[in-house]
């Protein structure tokens, strides 16, 4: 219920691939959605009783229900299976259940915990030891976020993203813990900043034997004061872990990544931002601490894939630069401009942003508008409500009256191509789409748009 979640949807793999029947149900037919018909899995996009296939009806003692906390309390397939019998738990909750089987490295933080988490997936497979990941994006190259090395039958260790909404990390017990991050998100879930670090503390004391954390976060959370078991603290300049020698280039960075008696050097990072580089660091002592050699993590890196809407080019020409990416919290979104600030320091930079959801537009806007601030230029499109009703009062424009200067517009998704004709062609221009709801499906349209523009 809810397969087309990106959690949802590796769990869904996970049991196609076993050899289970699989059926789902989603409100949105997307791309994810065709992937996973196309891999044999029966999807059904109909909120109605009559939806639902006749071997789950005549099977309720076989059949297991997984559910998204996204999915809607008055759903008619929610209700049908709760008050027919049928065996219910929730995404975290089998997550947990395969995950504490198994030695599992979990990766937790408001932001950077994907690409963290596709990074360490990707150097353990490269290096062919045994695991399974459950990545929250999907993979380049791998077109998945469900990677395996070996037959599921001789995984050895488990490899997962840890999500702090609803507190659904706290179904986890993992050996290794990672955190990269813990700013102010998910309002619908924490009230307070206090109450998002108390979960977060939580899930830190269930790790069984070694955490590696952001050393911002490490003093934010004061873990000294009650976390005794061994620890490793990372970052750009401070921490136990640190990067020299970095160098940030249009489509790479370089760093030398030296702690804890490791040194290795000249590593070529195939994705450009500073904060791409922190979460190498993250996933290379994870890593070490797995047994892999400096030549394996060297050459592993190297070849990182990149995840699929993070930092990702769609479009170049001499005049014009299209990148596209996911950030929906004000931490990544000043993140990312700073890093397109740093790669293109002259160029016009315009953001077309669609915020993500109203209870965090409400909570966050006005730090939404300090990161978009970085821009030259912002479109603000209509907030993408996914799980939410609509707040009265919540729009774009609270963004928008909070941003620094003039060059801002509310738009429609169908004033774009108009709005994109009126760009200068004789300046550089570096445009780039943000945001977490259905942004990237416009994302080839507006590629196309500004080749005919800019070639």
């Amino acid at each position: 219920m809810g397969i087309g979640g990106i959690g949802m949807s590796a769990l869904a793999r996970l049991f196609n691939v076993q050899g289970y029947k699989v059926f789902g149900y989603d409100k949105t037919a997307s791309p994810l959605i065709m992937q996973l018909k196309q891999e044999g899995i029966s999807i059904y996009c109909d909120d109605a009783l009559d939806a639902i296939p006749e071997i789950i009806c005549k099977n309720r003692t076989n059949t297991l229900v997984i559910y998204t906390p996204a999915i809607p309390l008055n759903n008619a397939m929610v209700n049908y299976f709760k008050a027919n019998g049928y065996k219910i738990q929730s995404r975290a909750e089998i997550l947990g259940e395969i995950s504490n089987a198994f030695p599992t490295i979990a990766i937790a933080g408001t932001h950077g915990k994907t690409t963290t988490t596709a990074m360490i997936a990707h150097i353990l497979y490269q290096g062919r030891l045994p695991m399974l990941a459950f990545v929250g994006g999907i993979m380049n190259q791998y077109e998945t976020n469900l990677l395996h090395n070996s037959s599921l039958s001789q995984v050895k260790l488990i490899v997962t993203e840890a999500d702090e909404f609803n507190r659904s990390f706290l179904q986890l017990a993992p050996t290794y813990s990672l955190i990269t991050s813990v700013d102010i998100d998910h309002p619908e879930t924490y009230q307070t900043p206090a109450l998002m670090q108390e979960s977060f503390v939580q899930f830190i004391q269930q790790t069984k034997q070694t955490l590696v954390i952001q050393h911002s976060v490490a003093d934010t959370l004061q873990i000294a004061r009650f976390y005794s078991s061994p620890y490793l603290t990372y970052g750009l300049h401070a921490g136990d872990i640190l990067a020299q020698r970095l160098h940030v280039e249009p489509h790479q960075s370089t760093f030398d990544y030296l702690g804890c008696s490791e040194k290795i050097t000249d590593i070529v990072l195939p994705i450009p931002g500073f904060y791409n580089i922190e979460n190498a660091l993250a996933a290379i002592t994870i890593c070490l601490k797995m047994g892999v050699s400096h030549t394996q993590i060297r050459s592993s890196i190297a070849c990182f894939p990149g995840i699929k809407r993070r930092f990702a080019y769609v479009f170049k020409s001499d005049q014009c630069v299209l990148i596209d990416d996911y950030a929906h919290h004000p931490v990544e979104v000043a993140a990312l401009l700073t890093s397109v600030r740093k790669v293109y320091p002259n160029s016009l930079i315009t953001a077309i942003f669609q915020p993500h959801l109203f209870s965090r537009t409400w909570r966050l806007y006005e730090a939404f508008a300090t990161s978009l601030s970085l821009a030259d230029q912002v479109f603000l499109l209509p907030i993408y409500p996914a799980r939410e009703e609509p707040i009265p009062g919540v729009t774009s424009k609270l963004i928008f009256d909070k941003l620094t200067y003039n060059k801002k517009t509310l738009i429609n998704m169908d004033q774009l191509p108009s709005i994109l004709n009126l760009f200068n062609t004789t300046d550089h221009r570096v445009v780039i789409t943000i945001g977490a709801g259905d942004i990237g499906e416009a994302v080839p349209a507006i590629a196309e748009d500004l080749k005919k523009i800019f070639e």
